[in-house]
């Protein structure tokens, strides 16, 4: 799958493009850029993440950048490290994915939005492939409701705040509540 981006002589050389994504990589992470050439696993793997989501969605590599997440950590035990944090700039607007570990399907990821109960701005909300399932999820069939069609891991994300009822250190999830309910 190809995108439909094409740089004409109008558009900014390579070199801009380039320095242009530099910087902003240099500003946003300056420690990771810093050591692309000692840690090249870390930054190989950012830069492959970075391309095929621009593909999957359609835009430019240059409005892809992959970053440490703040939130999410990986690993075992010692051993852990952050997440990766991938912000995508579209018309201005900022979208946030964090790659879908689940081992289900490759080359997924979810889509970070506000959690309605706790108003924590980055909880994933939808599992992302390409354009149809985020356009599935902004415009989604009127008998669907958010929380029927979070993802797994919306329930205990650690971004929740901690007094939310889908936050890990809740006593029972949603979903037990709504079992409950039911009983």
């Amino acid at each position: 799958m190809a995108t439909n981006e094409t740089h004409d002589d109008t558009s900014a050389s390579l070199a801009e493009r380039a320095i242009t994504v530099a910087r902003r990589q240099r500003a946003i992470d300056p420690r990771a850029f810093a050591h692309r050439d000692t840690i090249p696993s870390s930054w190989n793997r950012r830069a492959i993440t970075t391309t095929h989501l621009a593909v999957a969605l359609d835009v430019s590599v240059e409005s892809v950048i992959v970053r440490d997440d703040p939130d999410r950590r990986y690993g075992i035990a010692a051993s852990t490290s952050p997440g990766d944090l991938i912000e995508v700039t579209s018309d201005g607007r900022p979208w946030y994915f964090i790659p879908d570990v689940t081992g289900f399907v490759m080359w997924t990821w979810l889509l970070l939005g506000p959690c309605l109960a706790c108003e924590a701005p980055r909880v994933p909300v939808t599992r992302v492939a390409g354009l149809a399932s985020l356009g599935a999820h902004l415009d989604p069939e009127p008998e669907h409701h958010f929380f029927d069609t979070a993802t797994i891991e919306f329930h205990g994300d650690p971004a929740h705040r901690t007094h939310c009822l889908y936050a890990a250190t809740a006593p029972h999830t949603a979903r037990d509540n709504e079992k409950e309910s039911q009983s």
